[in-house]
């Protein structure tokens, strides 16, 4: 979408934008294209570690999510008069969802009244910020072109692709849901009747939401097959037109993340903390392999080693602080749209559409020696806070949900990470509070291998910045020299407006202001 994101910096003082500064703001100053990315990323992680007690909050979350969905459909630009039978399947879904809606509503029986699920919720609010987005400046959309017709209805595949997940996220629930009821009947020695379709586990009371779901799930495929990747073929590609914007990015994540970590402890906090360092970590190799081919970097046989230690390190702790986040936790939300602004800054230098581009191709981008710097210093950043979240693992009182926490603990003793009681078999977790799916203290095995873990974390995020400043230092001659002689060749010796047709480098007042002139219309 041909946005002006001038107007989100608004209320900031122009001086702010020079490249050595640290704007922040409140707004979401992401691309409509963007921000759909980040829905399909949002839905895959979902469907990756959905678990059964995420049901019911899954399904009080999926209406509203297909009426943004439907609202940003409706509001794209290019529809026909009349009819459209484009929107059929949208209409179709939307149907769907309205009609579990009201059967949601009022109701006693399971999944009953209760919280909405964070992540779908998250979603939900980003579709409609893309809707906003798009009603805002629809009208400047040359729908009429073929590249604009081809964003478009790539526009349209992701929306779809998203509630797709999302519906087979749900479906991932329910039956482990399921699942969880036959084991405990059994475990108690009562008889329960298998379904016969679908899953042996999709049982009363889950199995007629699996039957509702399915639907949603096949109306949504239906409309991606034998389209999907022919329709993200025709995503525009978005020129990386702001250098600093990942040094931007990451200043504000830093920022937020200490704050979160400042006040009341939140498991969900930390876990999306420790996963988007995670996520730092492994776009600051591609990078590091993009600078090494470009010659900005000296090559290395210890910096990607490091940070990639750090990387499964950090992904090693988030699975852990996972366990401890409860259904229907909240996320700050300025931690999140942090996140999330980190994730789109990133992905605009090293990903090609819906792949990530070689190092040959992300050295020829633009900016690639700022982008370097601000990777190489998050990867110092990471080391201080792995220190922070080491610390909250030695929280009194830290709780998680009963099932989660049962499991864990006895996968970590088995597993021979957490010392073996002397007693023998031990019941971490009593199966009632397992089955009146309660938050429980954190069992002895959890904290031991939590705390490991997160010694484990600092040690690698150490090691990792050490790596990064010795690199970072080693470098900064040559870098600068690479960039000296870029500019000049670029621009002969003079700076040139970011909004510029020739792309040319931003000068120092207008850096990080204008990302307005992407190629196509939504990216």
């Amino acid at each position: 979408m041909a946005t002006d994101l001038r107007l989100a910096y608004a209320d900031i003082d122009e001086e702010l934008f020079d490249v050595d500064q640290i704007p922040v703001t409140s707004r979401d100053v992401r691309s409509v294209g963007e921000m759909l990315f980040d829905v399909d990323y949002l839905a895959r992680q979902l469907l990756m570690d959905v678990a059964g007690d995420d049901a019911g909050t899954l399904l009080r979350s999926w209406p509203t999510m297909v009426a943004a969905a439907e609202d940003l459909w409706a509001s794209l630009p290019g529809r026909r008069p009349g009819v459209d039978e484009r929107d059929r399947p949208i209409t179709s879904l939307a149907a769907q969802a309205s009609t579990i809606e009201s059967s949601l509503s009022g109701r006693k029986a399971w999944p009953g009244p209760g919280p909405t699920n964070p992540r779908v919720d998250q979603m939900t609010q980003t579709l409609l910020n893309a809707a906003a987005l798009v009603r805002r400046y629809g009208a400047e959309v040359p729908h009429e072109r073929t590249e604009a017709h081809r964003d478009l209805e790539a526009a349209r595949t992701r929306i779809m692709h998203g509630l797709y997940l999302t519906a087979h996220a749900v479906n991932v629930a329910l039956h482990d849901n399921g699942r969880d009821r036959v084991n405990e009947a059994r475990g108690s020695g009562r008889r329960v009747q298998l379904a016969q379709h679908h899953s042996p586990y999709a049982i009363a009371p889950t199995g007629v939401w699996v039957d509702r779901m399915s639907a949603c799930e096949n109306t949504a495929r239906s409309y991606l097959t034998d389209r999907f990747a022919q329709a993200l073929a025709g995503e525009a590609i978005r020129p990386v037109d702001d250098p600093g914007r990942l040094a931007q990015a990451l200043a504000s994540w830093d920022i937020e993340s200490h704050r979160a970590l400042a006040r009341d402890l939140e498991p969900s906090n930390i876990l999306l903390i420790t996963r988007t360092q995670g996520l730092i970590a492994g776009a600051s190799m591609v990078l590091v392999d993009a600078a090494a081919a470009a010659g900005i970097l000296e090559p290395s046989d210890r910096l990607v080693p490091a940070i990639a230690e750090a990387g499964r390190s950090w992904s090693n702790l988030a699975s852990r602080w996972g366990d401890l986040a409860p259904p229907g936790a909240r996320l700050e939300e300025p931690l999140a749209r942090a996140a999330a602004e980190v994730r789109a800054a990133y992905r605009q230098i090293t990903h090609d559409t819906t792949t990530l581009a070689t190092p040959e191709v992300i050295a020829t981008r633009r900016g690639l020696p700022q982008v370097t710097v601000a990777t190489l210093r998050a990867i110092g950043a990471g080391s201080e806070l792995a220190h922070v979240i080491a610390e909250k693992a030695d929280t009194p009182n830290l709780t998680g949900p009963a099932r989660a926490l049962s499991r864990r603990a006895h996968n970590d003793v088995a597993a021979g990470l957490a010392t073996p009681p002397t007693e023998g078999d031990v019941v971490w977790v009593s199966p009632a509070d397992i089955l009146a799916r309660r938050a429980v203290t954190v069992p002895q095995p959890v904290r031991e291998a939590l705390r490991s873990a997160s010694t484990a974390t600092a040690s690698a995020a150490s090691t990792a910045a050490s790596s990064a400043m010795l690199a970072h230092s080693n470098g900064s001659s040559h870098r600068h020299a690479w960039l000296s002689a870029a500019d000049n060749a670029q621009h002969g010796g003079h700076c040139t407006p970011a909004s510029s047709p020739d792309h040319g480098m931003p000068c120092r007042k207008s850096a990080g202001i204008d990302r307005s002139a992407p190629v196509g219309p939504l990216r």
